[in-house]
């Protein structure tokens, strides 16, 4: 095969860096949205546990430490982040 003229290498060129852009910042953004999403998830589940273990029974935490297999002190800390 003959080389490429460097008129076609370098609109080639210029087109496959324009389309990578644009796809890294298509995955960027789903990213971003993915992390939003998480967030949100986080701050829902530990408003719930909060909200349930805000004076449930006792040894309530234990039982939550068991389902959530986290540490009583990890509980706290979240609860009283997202509270």
């Amino acid at each position: 095969m003959t080389p490429r003229s460097d008129d076609t290498r370098k609109d080639a060129r210029q087109e496959l860096k324009e389309a990578l852009a644009k796809a890294k910042a298509k995955r960027d953004k789903v990213f971003k949205d993915t992390d939003k999403l998480r967030e949100a998830a986080e701050a829902e589940l530990w408003k719930t546990v909060g909200a349930e273990l805000d004076g449930a029974y006792h040894g309530a935490r234990t039982d939550a430490v068991e389902v959530l297999g986290v540490t009583r002190d990890y509980i706290l800390k979240q609860t009283k982040k997202y509270s």
